[in-house]
Order: C-alpha cells, then sequence, then structure tokens
C-alpha cells in the first residue's frame, strides 16, 4: 500500500510523462524466435535497439524445424520477456496464431510481438489490415509488391515464359506464388508453377528441389522466378546453379539469392534495413511511446534492384544501359 500510495503522489505532482523516460532506463528482456539463424535483418534489429535503449537479447532458432516452434513460444510464455521478435511468417504465426484463430493456451497475446520478413501479414491472416493488427502486435514486411517485382522482371528484358518454384508449406511462398502468377498471365505470358517435391513429412527437399527445377526448366523459360522462401533461400546457390546450366535466369524476391546464390537480379528490401526498422518499432513500444497495436504494419518505402554481374556473364544476359543507372551491382570481381 505504502509504494502504491508513493506512486499516486508522484503522479499528483506531474510525474506521470517522466514514466516513459524512466522506462527507458532500465534494462529490457528481448526473445528472439527465429527460423534459420542470425540474418542481417536480426543483425540490424539488435544493432538498432541496442543504440537506443539497455537490452539483453535471448536469441531461440528452430533451425528451419517447424517441430521446434512450440517448444520455443510455451519457453518465451514462461520467461515474460518484455518484447518478442520473430523472424517469418512460419514462425509468426505459431507465436500469435491468426486473427480469426487464436488459442490462449498455445498463442501469446499478453507480451508485445515484433515481426519481420514476413512477406504478406494480411493474406496470412496475421492482421485484418496493415493500418493496425488490432492486437499486441506490429511489424516489418520486407517483400516488394508482387505489382513491383514484375514491372522490374520485364525491365530486364523478355518475359513471356516464366517459370515458378516454391515451397508447399510456406505460406508466404504460397501467397507470392499465386500473386505474381497472376500478374504474369494477365499480362499475356504463360506460366509453369511447381511446389517443391515433399518427403513423406510434408517437407521439402534438396533431392526434391532439384527433380522439380528439372521439370521446371526443361522448356527453357525466360525466367525462374524464386519467391520469398526460406527453404529456397537456404538452398539458393543449388537452385541457382541448376537453372544457370540450363540457360535460364532466375529473379529473385529477396536479396540472399541475389547476393550469395548468384541469382540474376530481384527487387529486395535489404534484410538489415528491415531490421533496423522493426527495431525502431520495438523501441516505440519498449519506451512506452506507442502500444503494438497503435504501430501499423509497414513496408520499406524503398526497394533495391540488385544485379549480379558475374551470373550476367555466364548466362549472356545483360541489363539495359537504363537500368544500370539505378541497380545496384554485385558479384563484380574485386579490383
Amino acid at each position: 500500500m505504502k509504494r502504491r500510495s508513493l506512486l499516486q503522489a508522484g503522479l499528483s505532482l506531474g510525474l506521470a510523462p517522466l514514466l516513459p523516460a524512466l522506462a527507458a532506463d532500465r534494462r529490457h528482456k528481448v526473445m528472439l524466435l527465429l527460423y534459420r539463424g542470425v540474418t542481417a535483418a536480426e543483425r540490424g534489429f539488435m544493432d538498432y535497439l541496442q543504440r537506443q535503449l539497455p537490452v539483453d537479447f535471448i536469441i531461440r532458432d528452430a533451425g528451419s524445424d517447424k517441430a521446434k516452434l512450440p517448444a520455443m513460444v510455451a519457453e518465451a510464455k514462461a520467461l515474460r520477456p518484455d518484447l518478442i521478435y520473430t523472424f517469418g511468417t512460419t514462425v509468426t504465426a505459431e507465436t500469435v496464431g491468426s486473427f480469426a484463430q487464436r488459442d490462449p493456451s498455445r498463442h501469446i497475446s499478453d507480451i508485445p510481438v515484433v515481426f519481420n520478413i514476413v512477406a504478406d501479414p494480411v493474406g496470412a491472416g496475421l492482421a485484418p489490415d496493415t493500418r493496425s493488427s488490432l492486437r499486441n502486435l506490429t511489424g516489418v514486411s520486407h517483400l516488394a509488391p508482387p505489382e513491383a517485382q514484375w514491372q522490374a522482371l520485364l525491365r530486364f528484358g523478355t518475359a513471356k515464359r516464366i517459370a515458378i518454384v516454391y515451397s508447399q508449406n510456406e505460406k508466404n511462398s504460397v501467397l507470392a506464388s499465386a500473386r505474381l502468377t497472376k500478374l504474369a498471365q494477365q499480362a499475356g505470358a504463360t506460366v509453369k508453377v511447381e511446389g517443391i517435391k515433399t518427403n513423406g513429412d510434408g517437407k521439402p527437399t534438396v533431392q526434391g528441389l532439384a527433380s522439380t527445377l528439372s521439370e521446371l526448366l526443361a522448356d527453357k523459360p525466360d525466367w525462374l522466378y524464386l519467391p520469398s522462401d526460406s527453404f529456397l533461400i537456404a538452398h539458393a546457390a543449388a537452385a541457382v546453379t541448376q537453372a544457370q546450366v540450363a540457360g535460364v535466369p532466375v529473379f529473385a524476391a529477396t536479396e540472399e539469392p541475389v547476393r550469395q546464390g548468384g541469382a540474376l537480379a530481384g527487387l529486395v528490401s535489404p534484410y538489415y534495413a528491415a531490421g533496423q526498422f522493426a527495431g525502431y518499432k520495438a523501441e516505440q513500444i519498449l519506451s512506452g511511446k506507442r502500444k503494438a497495436s497503435e504501430l501499423p504494419l509497414d513496408t520499406l518505402a524503398r526497394f533495391t534492384y540488385l544485379v549480379n554481374i558475374q551470373s550476367a556473364r555466364q548466362l549472356h544476359r545483360y541489363p539495359p544501359l537504363a537500368l544500370l543507372r539505378y541497380a545496384e551491382i554485385v558479384g563484380a570481381a574485386p579490383v
């Protein structure tokens, strides 16, 4: 009672405006729930947040194994950090459930959650609208809109026949593939779409990827499109190599397949920048300035057109000069 009386006295003396500052001074506990290890997105998030607030991080990684996610969420519920960061659609959905279907015994609702690298939060059912999740959730979408990706692909050259590969067990990948397919078909392109062959547990495999690509590449499409897809990002180099052997260029929705995997081009949001934006949202929540439900679900305002010049040389598919005026060139041999 004495402690409450002192707090009430402080508020009556006009100390209420100081409470956000007091919250900012204490050490905060932030838990990161990841799917494929610490990426540039998490480095951007942690770098930003550490510059703003005293913070300790607890990192848990599923290692691309969905079966590990329930235990990670249960641990988060038990540890009760001040804020939870989730990577990707799969982890976020397991952590908070969909907007329409949430189980309090399984999902987290009473701890603010900031997601990152979620391709389509509304399409994935995480929120009814990008203006607000209407719950203890906010975050950042890293994906350039499908319309922008399609236009970016057209700027490189011919795109009359498109092949698309995706993971059937990743909702974000399924949604992205369907949307690009619709846009390409509306533009008069022929589209062949295949889900990666899976094992008995319904998981995509490296062998299944190779087999699926063999079928897609047999017709020599103008482009192979890689959506935002954790399995494809992890195995981008193998997919790109197989496509290049067939003489087919690869366009990617995310930066790693271009920078590290050798895809010819992509319109992307840099992971590090997305992480910093997610860090800004987390800082707003932890400092007491805003609630998660008050923050919109944002996409970065600017995207980067990446061109891998080494792959261009191998394929003899060079970008138009107009494209080089604003594209970022990667894969060049060091001087």
